[in-house]
């Protein structure tokens, strides 16, 4: 099963449809879904409480850090499942997302996968899509799109997670240490699943 990670910092007026596009995806599949409150001052607390009411799987945090990196190291550390995917509060995901994608990567013994992206707008209206190429695979230069991935957490763990002294590019940090590692299996699936605002 999976540990859905999703963060947020004043993205109450997105979260709801973040959330639904979650919990729209097969159920089955999703352990849990960890949200991280990061020092929000808008109505985040309320919306996820609300979603709480009818929703067991929701375990809810808040934190102080002003960090996606130390928010995403402290949301690992809280999961209780075997993989990771995360999302960003303003984005969501296609109702395959999780079977589709989480399906490809066991058929191929994976320990990463990623995709294609659907660009979307301030208004979720679909802009273009964005290929993430096969490419990347082979590339340290050229990464994919840290959300919409889903990986294992034990590369988390070897890779001591995100690098917290990074306020920007933690995911392309993230991407060059698993590149180092010798014996990971990176996978492509030329398929979008992740809408990203």
């Amino acid at each position: 099963m999976i540990s859905v990670l999703l963060l947020s910092h004043n993205y109450g007026k997105y979260l709801p449809d973040c959330l639904n596009s979650i919990i729209n995806n097969n159920n089955s599949l999703i352990g849990e879904i960890i949200i991280i409150n990061d020092k929000s001052t808008d109505n985040t607390k309320e919306i996820v409480k609300k979603y709480m009411l009818s929703n067991s799987k929701i375990r809810y945090f808040e934190t102080e850090f002003l960090s996606l990196a130390k928010s995403y190291n402290f949301a690992v550390s809280k999961s209780k499942f075997k993989f990771i995917t995360k999302v960003d509060a303003d984005d969501t995901w296609e109702k395959d997302f999780v079977s589709s994608f989480f399906n490809e990567l066991k058929k191929n013994s994976y320990d990463l996968i990623f995709g294609n992206l659907n660009l979307i707008n301030k208004s979720g209206e679909f802009m273009s899509l964005k290929k993430q190429k096969k490419s990347y695979i082979n590339s340290y230069i050229k990464y994919p799109h840290g959300s919409g991935t889903i990986y294992k957490k034990d590369l988390w763990k070897r890779i001591k997670g995100f690098d917290e002294n990074l306020k920007y590019q933690d995911d392309y940090d993230f991407w060059l240490k698993i590149k180092k590692l010798k014996d990971v299996k990176i996978g492509y699936y030329s398929k979008q699943g992740y809408n990203y605002r």
